[in-house]
C-alpha cells in the first residue's frame, strides 16, 4: 500500500493496431458506450479515476487528429473537481494532462501488435519525462484498454492499491486478468516493461533463420508469412513477464469485451451500464493559445 510518498502514476491508453470485428469505416474506439460517452472517454475518464498524473495515448498520426478532437489535450482528476468542504472548490482542481505518441517507424509490422503499443506507450512516457527531469519520471504505469466495459467508478476505492509503490495492481473478472487476453486494465513498473520487452525480442522471429553451428552470419531468410512473429502476439504473450507475486487483485461484477460486436450487444442490451460523467469532466480541452501573432511581440 502507498506510505505517503507522492507516487507518478501515468495513465497507458492502446489505440495504435486495435483490432474488432465491427467492420467499421470509422475508429472503433469512437463508439458509444452511453449517450454521449465513447469509448476512448471512457478510457481517459478511468484513468483519471485511478489517480493517473499523466496520460499517454498510443495513436498513429491517422488516428489521433480525431482522438484529440474528441478528448482533448487534458482532463480534470474527478476526485478534486467537486470538493464540497472547500469554500472555493475550483482552487483544488487539478488538471491531468493527455500526450499523443505514435509507434515508432522501425516497429511498424514487425512487433506492432496491439500489446506492443503498450510497450511503446510506456518506453514513450519513460523518454519524454527522463528528457526534462528525473523528478517527473512515471513511478509506475496504469493501463487500460478503450474497448472494455465495466463499473470504471469502482476504481476510486482502490486508488490506493493501485498506486502502491511495490506491487502491481490487476483487475479481474471469473479469475481471468489481461494475462488471460482479457481488456481488462492493470499497472506494471519499468522494470516490468523491461522483461516485457526482452522476452517479445527474444521470442519474435526475424527476417532471418538463426545461423547455424557452423555459419557466422544468418545466410537463409524466412517465409514472409512467418517473419517478425511478434505481429501477432496476444496479451498472453507480452504481458507474461509482469510480476504477480504479492499484487493486488480487484474482482468485478460484471464485465464485457467490446472488441467483440457479440459482447457489444450484449453490452448494450443489459442492465449493465457505465452512466457518462459531468460534461466538465468528458469535454475536451484545450490549452489557451498565447496572445500574440508571430511576428507580433515586441522586444521592449
Amino acid at each position: 500500500m502507498s506510505d505517503g510518498r507522492h507516487i507518478h502514476l501515468a495513465g497507458i491508453i492502446p489505440l495504435a493496431n486495435l483490432t474488432t470485428d465491427f467492420d467499421l469505416p470509422t475508429p472503433e474506439c469512437l463508439v458509444l458506450v452511453d449517450p454521449g460517452f465513447t469509448a476512448i472517454q471512457k478510457a481517459v475518464f478511468e484513468c483519471s479515476v485511478a489517480g493517473c498524473q499523466t496520460i499517454w495515448i498510443i495513436a498513429n498520426d491517422d488516428l489521433a487528429p480525431m482522438v484529440k478532437k474528441v478528448v482533448g489535450e487534458w482532463t480534470y482528476d474527478p476526485v478534486y473537481y467537486s470538493r464540497s468542504h472547500s469554500a472555493f472548490p475550483s482552487e483544488h482542481r487539478k488538471e491531468i494532462p493527455i500526450y499523443y505518441v505514435p509507434i515508432h517507424p522501425k516497429d511498424r509490422d514487425r512487433r506492432d501488435s496491439y500489446g506492443w503499443s503498450v510497450l511503446h506507450g510506456v518506453n514513450s512516457a519513460w523518454r519524454v519525462a527522463n528528457i526534462i527531469s528525473q523528478w517527473v519520471v512515471p513511478d509506475k504505469y496504469f493501463v487500460t484498454f478503450p474497448m472494455s466495459a465495466y463499473n470504471v467508478y469502482a476504481l476510486r476505492n482502490s486508488r490506493a492499491k493501485i498506486s502502491d509503490f511495490e506491487n502491481n495492481f490487476f483487475l479481474t473478472h471469473n479469475g481471468k486478468t489481461v494475462k488471460d487476453n482479457e481488456h481488462l486494465a492493470f499497472t506494471m513498473f519499468s522494470e516490468d516493461f523491461l522483461q516485457c520487452r526482452r522476452h517479445v525480442n527474444k521470442t519474435t522471429t526475424r527476417e532471418y533463420l538463426n545461423p547455424g553451428p557452423e555459419e557466422k552470419y544468418p545466410q537463409e531468410k524466412l517465409p514472409l508469412a512467418e517473419r517478425w512473429s511478434a505481429r501477432t502476439f496476444d496479451f498472453a504473450t507480452i504481458f507474461e513477464k509482469i510480476n504477480e507475486k504479492n499484487s493486488h487483485k480487484m474482482d468485478i461484477d460484471w464485465y464485457y469485451d467490446i472488441s467483440k460486436w457479440s459482447e457489444y450487444q450484449a453490452f448494450m442490451g443489459s442492465e449493465n451500464f457505465i452512466q457518462k460523467p459531468s460534461k466538465s469532466l468528458t469535454k475536451a480541452h484545450t490549452h489557451v493559445k498565447l496572445p500574440y501573432r508571430e511576428g507580433e511581440i515586441n522586444d521592449d
